[in-house]
């Protein structure tokens, strides 16, 4: 459908043909890069935390704290709610702060609280409650990440951002995948397989 109905917006005068040879020698100065690759291994790992959560959240909720499927879709909901306001307070902060030190800032705040949400699954301590808002609290945290992260891995390559975004994508996702696969594989009926990923992405 897009192939066939999303127009081009670039004008031919601006468009860039080049050989299999130069994409792959493009690729391979985008891997060379050791900034461009740190933020996409650590782009991968917010995806991955995303994708555990995903996975996890379901059997979480429903199965082990009784929440009805309908209750759980508002939840969910209010999850992703959290995320967008957080990606728009971002905006804000971008005015005082820079784009690294947001990144910094709040990748260490999600991973102390992903430490906490396994200690208490763990434990027991903090009970739903707890634990639920410990999660909102991360996911909240993605948001400020996702963008300042993105936006770091690309500012140095504007001639070749659409390259760099493809290959930023393929290893986001590729991540992402993995800790999602690794919750439903490390399932032994507690929320533990779920929480232990969130806190290793």
């Amino acid at each position: 459908a897009a192939a066939r109905w999303l127009p081009e917006s670039l004008p031919p005068e601006r468009r860039i043909r080049i050989s299999l040879a130069e994409m792959v020698a493009g690729y391979g100065q985008l891997l060379a890069n050791r900034d461009y690759i740190r933020y996409s291994i650590a782009l991968g790992c917010v995806a991955g935390f995303t994708f555990a959560y995903i996975s996890g959240a379901p059997f979480f909720f429903i199965e082990l704290h009784g929440m009805s499927p309908q209750r759980f879709a508002l939840l969910f909901g209010a999850n992703a709610v959290g995320l967008i306001g957080a990606s728009q307070l971002n905006r804000r902060l971008l005015r005082r702060f820079s784009a690294q030190r947001i990144m910094k800032t709040c990748f260490a705040l999600n991973a102390l609280a992903a430490l906490v949400l396994v200690a208490a699954e763990m434990t027991g301590k903090g009970g739903f409650l707890g634990q639920g808002l410990l999660i909102f609290f991360c996911v909240c945290m993605t948001g400020f990440l996702y963008p300042n992260l993105t936006a770091l891995a690309l500012a140095p390559f504007g001639k070749a951002a659409g390259s760099a975004s493809a290959l930023l994508g393929t290893i986001q996702y590729s991540i992402g995948a993995s800790a999602g696969a690794l919750v439903g594989a490390l399932h032994n009926g507690t929320a533990l397989p779920m929480t232990a990923s969130m806190a290793l992405c």
